[in-house]
């Protein structure tokens, strides 16, 4: 009886840890990791890593800490109303080391050519996806022309997500389209991927609206209408 009991008590303890934490067994979340580490020794806004704790969860194993730093201080730096928001629609964001296709949430896409990308191109070579609840985002491919054409990686998947779960695929908004179908041009001449998707210009956007001052600017000029909705929404 006694055997039972203590059987019982862990396995309840075992599956409140599964059910409570958004890591999984290859994986920790920010919260987690340890604070003594290069990581946090790294990181520039710690006002923000209330919500950043349970969002951001890194590999279990080995991996390049001031990168993933990197990730986390962009993050950091949207606004807080925003974070929260896309706290309270339990969106995470998982970076990763190796294939894409590795990570549970994208298995189903092994062997797969992605949109936008070259014949040779499978997902198990692209660096991050967006637009569900688990946003994936490999560490040190933040930049652009590492894997992707997006002025930040971690900024553009996520923005998918914030599109479709926090804003309720905004992008397909009459007001949005509109404004899309006017700058879209202006903003990206000749690039097909995001003048022929309109949830690929919102990521964009996006990226651009909050990566630094200079492609705030870049936007705010070529873009005034994207610039003014992209502010609104927050």
């Amino acid at each position: 009886m006694r055997k039972w009991v203590i059987s019982s008590v862990i396995a309840g303890l075992f599956m409140s840890m599964i059910t409570t934490s958004k890591a999984s067994f290859d994986s920790i979340s920010l919260g987690e990791y340890p604070r003594n580490s290069e990581l946090y020794q790294s990181i520039d806004n710690e006002n923000s890593l209330q919500q950043l704790n349970q969002m951001i969860i890194l590999p279990n194993s080995l991996f390049d800490e001031k990168a993933a730093a990197g990730i986390i201080n962009r993050m950091a730096s949207l606004p807080e109303s925003l974070l929260e928001k896309i706290n309270q629609n339990d969106i995470t964001l998982k970076l990763f080391t190796g294939k894409l296709t590795d990570n549970q949430t994208a298995r189903y896409l092994a062997g797969q050519i992605p949109r936008g990308y070259h014949s040779q191109t499978t997902w198990d070579a692209v660096p991050g996806i967006g637009g569900s609840q688990v946003v994936l985002v490999k560490i040190g491919h933040s930049e652009k022309g590492k894997g992707h054409g997006s002025v930040n990686l971690e900024l553009h998947e996520m923005a998918h997500s914030v599109d479709k779960l926090v804003f309720e695929n905004i992008s397909k908004n009459k007001e949005f389209q509109l404004i899309w179908e006017e700058e879209k041009g202006i903003l990206f001449p000749g690039n097909s991927y995001f003048i022929l998707h309109v949830e690929e210009y919102f990521a964009e956007t996006f990226a651009m609206y909050h990566l630094n001052k200079e492609t705030n600017k870049q936007l705010k000029s070529a873009a005034p209408l994207t610039y003014q909705f992209i502010r609104d929404i927050h």
